[in-house]
Formats: structure tokens, C-alpha cells, sequence
């Protein structure tokens, strides 16, 4: 059996988990082949060394080229896979280059699967033309199974009809909690103190996150969509979306200000909250909002425990009943295992 390599690129929260917790548990033909993060890069000294990745990664040295590593691996008969485990557009721009190269790649990172559609179609006319292969369960849901669901349903001959969910894992904990009166911001400090926002919260809450998952499902489904064609409600005041994060937190009265001014003028009855991502196939076309929604306690999403996605699947076969898919939606263990899950599906 051929050996596999794998070359890991990114080391922070997601890699770390990857690495303690599943990396020892990868096939004995499947070994660690380096680490790369944007400046450093650092050679495994043996096949198994996975537990003591951090004493390699203190002697990592400059950053070098992934890849002339990616051909060399292959001339010597190895399988290698690629994991970007970054959530960087620039990393994600190289992909042509490790398809090119001969790697299967395995990824974490939301940009190139939500990329602008020139881009993408590149992507995927050199998977046809390479026979490489490229996994991205984690870019939605964490490790919930909704884009295999998807790919399920199509290969079922089924009509996918509509999708929705609360995609932001960590949207959802906050406005699982939030109820009027309670100021907003309090929420969303706990949310980054947990770790369960981005270090910029805005990222979160600007909804670019909840639309570049929608993007990717759309595209799992066939649909034409954009990112421009998605309605999407920026929950961040417009002061405050382009100075620094530390002036941000400082200026937080702002943003409840801003949010309770929108909360009294739209929904001022509404006494719960989701921020819920939809896209549909209509006969006129792809439509899709990521939004800010008043729900009533007959909600599907109104009694999920904080942190629960909650995925809705129409389609012809489902369409009175919808499959509904439902678990932890982020976090840095349930991703790592939806790495490792893609990692042995290219494996085997």
C-alpha cells in the first residue's frame, strides 16, 4: 500500500486540535510530512512523530515552497494531502498550484469554495482534467454532514428545493441567550471570551461568514449563485466596520445603541432572535439572505441548546417532512474531527 503524506498548512486552533487528537490515529501508511503556517515551515524528523509536533515546530526555520515538496513526494510513489487549515484567501489562492502538483486537498478554509466564480470554475475544471480530489466537509457546520447529505440527495436523483439553517455557530450562542433588554454587546464579549467568535467579532457579525457557507452549499446543489446575489443584514454600525478591533470594543455602546434602534424599528414585539441563512431554486432563479429573524417559540431553532446548528433540507423527496440535521456547529473538536473524517475518505 502506497504511503500517504500529509502536509499540513496553517497551526493554529483547528491544526492543533487536529494534530493532538488524530493524528496518531491516521492509518500506519499515513504519516505527518510537515508543518507550514504563512512564515515558518518545519520537516516531521520521522514518519511517527505526531505527538512531539510542537518540539519540531520551535525549530521551524523559513517558509518554503509547498510545491516542489508536493512533486517529490509523488515521484516516489506517495499519495499526499494537502489540509489548509487556515481560514486565509491568500493560502486558498494556491490550490491550483497543489492540484497542478499532484495533491488531494482537504479544507478547513471557506475561500476558495466561496470564491468568485471564474476562480471556482478553474478549481474545478482542474480536479477533472488532474483526477485530484478536494474535500471541504468542515467549511460548513463544523463536522455535520450536511454537504455529504447534499451530495446524497443528488445522487439519489432527487430535486433540492431550499436550504436554511443558523450556519454561525457563533450567532447562534449569542442570540440563543439574547432576549430584549439584555444589551447585545455583553452576549457578544462572552462569545469572544469562549473563543467562539473570530479575534475580529465583526467578521461574525458583519454576516460574510453565514454567506460564504451559503455560497458553497449553493454550489454543492448546482445552483448559479454569488456572493453579491445573497441579501445580507451587517449587524455592525457603520462607524465601527473599519477602525481597529481595540476601538471597537471600546465603542461598544455604539453598536447596542445601533442594534436596539434597528431591533425597535423592525421588530420591536419580537422576543427571540436567529440569524438564519436561506437559499432556494426558484423557476426564475438561485435566491438567498443571510438575516437577522424574529422567530415564535414554535420554531424549529427556538429551543436548541446554545451552539446547536440546526440545517433544513427540502427537496422533492423531502418536502412535507424536510431531513433536518442538527449537532454542535463550531468548534475547534468537532472540525478537527470532520479533518480527520475527510482525511481517510481520500485515504480510502
Amino acid at each position: 500500500m502506497a504511503k500517504v503524506a500529509i502536509i499540513v498548512v496553517g497551526v493554529g486552533q483547528i491544526a492543533s486540535a487536529w494534530l493532538d487528537q488524530f493524528a496518531e490515529k491516521l492509518p500506519p501508511h499515513a504519516y505527518i510530512h510537515s508543518m507550514h503556517s504563512s512564515q515558518h515551515s518545519a520537516l516531521l524528523a520521522a514518519p511517527h512523530s505526531a505527538k512531539s509536533w510542537r518540539q519540531w515546530w520551535q525549530q521551524a526555520g523559513p517558509r518554503g515552497a509547498i510545491e516542489p515538496l508536493i512533486a517529490a513526494l509523488r515521484d516516489q510513489g506517495q499519495q499526499v494531502i494537502v489540509l489548509d487549515l487556515t481560514a486565509s484567501k491568500t493560502i486558498s489562492r494556491d490550490y491550483p498550484n497543489w492540484f497542478a502538483a499532484g495533491a488531494d486537498v482537504v479544507s478547513a478554509n471557506k475561500y476558495a469554495g466561496s470564491s468568485n466564480p471564474l476562480f471556482y470554475q478553474q478549481l474545478r475544471h482542474q480536479l477533472q482534467q488532474s483526477g485530484q480530489r478536494w474535500l471541504y466537509n468542515t467549511t460548513v457546520g463544523a463536522g455535520l454532514p450536511i454537504q455529504r447529505a447534499i451530495r446524497e440527495r443528488l445522487a439519489c436523483h432527487d430535486q433540492l428545493r431550499r436550504l436554511e439553517g443558523n450556519f454561525s455557530g457563533s450567532l447562534s450562542w449569542i442570540f440563543q441567550h439574547y432576549r430584549p433588554g439584555d444589551r447585545l454587546s455583553d452576549w457578544l464579549q462572552q462569545a469572544a471570551q469562549r473563543g467562539l467568535t473570530e479575534p475580529d467579532p465583526r467578521l461574525d457579525l458583519s454576516g460574510m461568514d453565514v454567506a460564504r457557507k451559503l455560497l458553497i452549499l449553493a454550489r454543492e446543489a448546482h445552483w448559479q449563485l454569488a456572493l453579491a446575489d445573497i441579501q445580507i443584514t451587517n449587524l455592525v454600525p457603520p462607524q465601527l466596520r473599519h477602525c481597529s478591533v481595540e476601538q471597537f470594543w471600546q465603542q461598544r455602546e455604539l453598536f447596542d445603541q445601533h442594534f436596539e434602534q434597528w431591533r425597535l424599528s423592525q421588530h420591536p414585539q419580537a422576543q427571540q432572535f436567529c440569524y438564519l441563512g436561506a437559499v432556494q431554486q426558484h423557476t426564475h432563479g438561485v435566491v438567498a439572505s443571510a438575516e437577522l429573524t424574529p422567530i415564535t417559540q414554535q420554531s424549529p431553532y427556538a429551543h436548541l441548546p446554545p451552539g446547536t446548528a440546526n440545517f433544513i433540507v427540502y427537496s422533492r423527496h423531502y418536502a412535507d417532512n424536510p431531513l433536518i440535521i442538527q449537532g454542535p456547529g463550531a468548534g475547534r473538536e468537532v472540525t478537527a474531527a470532520g479533518v480527520h473524517s475527510d482525511i481517510l475518505e481520500l485515504i480510502y
